[in-house]
């Protein structure tokens, strides 16, 4: 067996994991048991009597042979398995064509376990390229597992330093509790030679209220609040003037087990492309079994990619992730909860967005060759929970100028219209007209021209105004006894005759007497996205699952015939003065997503002394 976790002169790609239960209480994402085999914690490992089964087909344990082969020069390929007591072991290569047994033999694990499966890159290049490797683990006698490592034995792959850059805005605990995870993890493969000996880490302190304990791998940068592309483009800053190779942009409440990075690091080290950077997948805490979005396309409106597959349906996560491995759609892009990507390659910085669309113009303007990795993944609250008629602004906002400011993006005036006014028509169905006043403000300041958003950099006026705007959709605490009890989500959604009558009556806006008519819904915040619910509603009442917070908006013609009309004549002055604004936008973009822009706003990174004598003697 290969010694040392480094396996000396190879690089692990990929580790057989366990769920860290600070973060994820889901078994079936990362493996099935069969028979009365058991997990056990402090250690982790896997505990087997006679005939039972451990399958690591699940998403985050198979092996996307197929994604590695495309994207790096791996060429050679070893597994190794930790554990006690005597296996069978079976290999499959898994593709479109089916299954296909690779490996199939008894094994004791006491001693350790290397098998070589360079075979298998043959194998996956003779069926077309794409396939995932899984194994099946059946005990014969007691047995343990332990864990274990996919690895190429192949020579050394490319160094590189790697900047985690993390903003956070007076999220003390969090960022903490982040940085001291990331440490530990540092100091659990200090020396190895797997990339980590290379990492720093760097918190952008947006509201400059954060203290953590000193590490000479963590540097704070008190920062102004100007969001999040504020917040990342003084990490980038920072990384860039220290001469880092590639950066990670996450949140500041990254809950992701650690493997994250040792599949980033093996990827990027062996990737044949110079623009090659990973996104994260993305899954929600509502619904933890369950993909939210494995990186995503932007195309008129955000489309996530994957949603809704099943984490714990083997076949839907083989059928996910050989789709994921294959080349990407134009305007494909990474969330920035966890994005990594080279520094070389970096043409544009965030445009001045504040949040919401910064990481989607970083990629749409950079063209980096962007792959998901199974397993590397967040858990975050989804975004229709976070929505409000501030976070609809700043969607709104970012929608119309990436269309504007991308010259591959452009689309023309009625169709970059037709997008405002289904963000628009949206609200006004769902009786939020406070999100459609908000949207409507949103268009106005696009129109203003990218000088706009320089000027509200920090967004303090803007925050304000619309705080000033909203009436009805704010969260109270409390809830109402009265309240109908909650739509089922899981319900057929309703006939296409009905459904049609409320799209063409704007959910009963445009037909009389509706207050008589419409009927009373109550909804819960994890489902707030899903508009068939409100159909044939005159009130609807949104409440949190535990019944703690909630809101109510009521049919109100009135005020939404003074929102159309306003409606109407943006989209009028928006069809006469498009030209004239697609030439602003596109002239200005790239001096504003500019390095020189943001050391304008922060000053330039003080150089470490290595750099700064080169440069001198320069």
């Amino acid at each position: 067996m290969a010694k040392g976790a480094d396996f000396g002169d190879g690089v692990v790609l990929q580790t057989i994991t366990f769920p860290d239960p600070a973060i994820c209480s889901q078994d079936a994402l990362f493996f099935r048991l069969s028979g009365a085999a058991r997990r056990m914690s402090q250690p982790d490992r896997i505990v087997l009597a006679d005939g039972d089964g451990l399958h690591l087909d699940a998403w985050v344990n198979l092996f996307n042979l197929g994604n590695w082969l495309r994207h790096t020069r791996l060429d050679r390929l070893h597994l190794t398995l930790r554990g006690s007591g005597r296996m069978r072991v079976v290999v499959w290569l898994v593709s479109d064509a089916g299954r296909r047994v690779l490996r199939d033999a008894e094994h004791v694990l006491d001693a350790g376990l290397t098998l070589d499966l360079t075979d298998s890159i043959a194998a996956c290049r003779a069926g077309g390229g794409d396939g995932l490797l899984v194994l099946d683990l059946t005990a014969r006698g007691d047995a343990v597992m332990l864990g274990g490592h996919w690895l190429s034995p192949q020579g050394a792959p490319a160094s590189l330093r790697l900047a985690i850059s993390i903003t956070t805005f007076r999220r003390e605990a969090e960022v903490a509790l982040t940085v001291a995870r990331l440490c530990a993890h540092l100091d659990r493969h200090a020396g190895r030679g797997d990339g980590h000996d290379g990492i720093h880490i760097h918190v952008v302190d947006n509201g400059q209220s954060v203290s953590l304990p000193p590490d000479p791998r963590l540097t704070v940068l008190p920062n102004p609040n100007h969001g999040g592309a504020g917040g990342f483009a003084r990490g980038l800053l920072a990384a860039q003037a220290a001469g880092f190779t590639h950066c990670l942009f996450m949140d500041d409440d990254a809950s992701f087990q650690m493997e994250n990075l040792v599949r980033t690091l093996a990827f990027l080290r062996l990737a044949r492309s110079p623009a090659a950077a990973v996104s994260g997948a993305m899954i929600s805490t509502a619904r933890p079994w369950a993909m939210w979005e494995n990186g995503a396309v932007f195309d008129r409106s955000c489309k996530p990619q994957f949603v809704a597959t099943d984490l714990r349906d083997p076949a839907e996560v083989a059928e996910m992730e050989i789709e994921a491995a294959r080349p990407k759609p134009a305007g494909f892009y990474g969330g920035w909860w966890y994005f990594a990507f080279p520094i070389a390659q970096v043409r544009f910085y965030p445009f001045p967005f504040f949040v919401r669309g910064d990481d989607i113009s970083f990629s749409l303007a950079n063209r980096f060759d962007t792959v998901t990795l199974n397993g590397v993944m967040s858990f975050q609250e989804d975004f229709s929970v976070k929505q409000s008629p501030q976070t609809l602004y700043l969607d709104l906002r970012n929608h119309l100028a990436h269309h504007l400011s991308q010259p591959h993006m452009q689309i023309g005036a009625m169709a970059s219209a037709r997008i405002a006014l289904r963000f628009f028509t949206i609200s006004l169905v769902r009786m939020h007209y406070d999100s459609a006043a908000a949207q409507l403000l949103a268009w106005r300041d696009v129109m203003e021209g990218p000088e706009f958003f320089v000027r509200n950099i920090d967004m303090a006026d803007r925050r304000a105004t619309i705080a000033a705007m909203v009436q009805r959709e704010v969260w109270r605490e409390g809830g109402d006894p009265t309240r109908p009890a909650p739509e089922n989500p899981d319900r057929p959604v309703p006939g296409r005759l009905f459904t049609l009558a409320m799209k063409y009556s704007l959910n009963g806006h445009l037909l009389p007497f509706w207050r008589l008519l419409g009927r009373r819904v109550t909804i819960e915040s994890p489902q707030r996205g899903l508009v068939w619910l409100l159909w044939g509603a005159k009130e609807a009442h949104f409440a949190s699952p535990d019944g703690t917070r909630s809101y109510s908006v009521r049919h109100d013609k009135r005020r939404a015939a003074a929102l159309m009309v306003q409606a109407l004549r943006q989209t009028l002055r928006w069809r006469r003065d498009y030209p004239a604004l697609l030439r602003a936008w596109q002239e200005a973009y790239p001096r504003i997503a500019a390095r020189s822009f943001w050391e304008a706003q922060y000053g330039a990174p003080a150089l470490p002394p290595r750099k700064a004598e080169a440069q001198a003697a320069e």
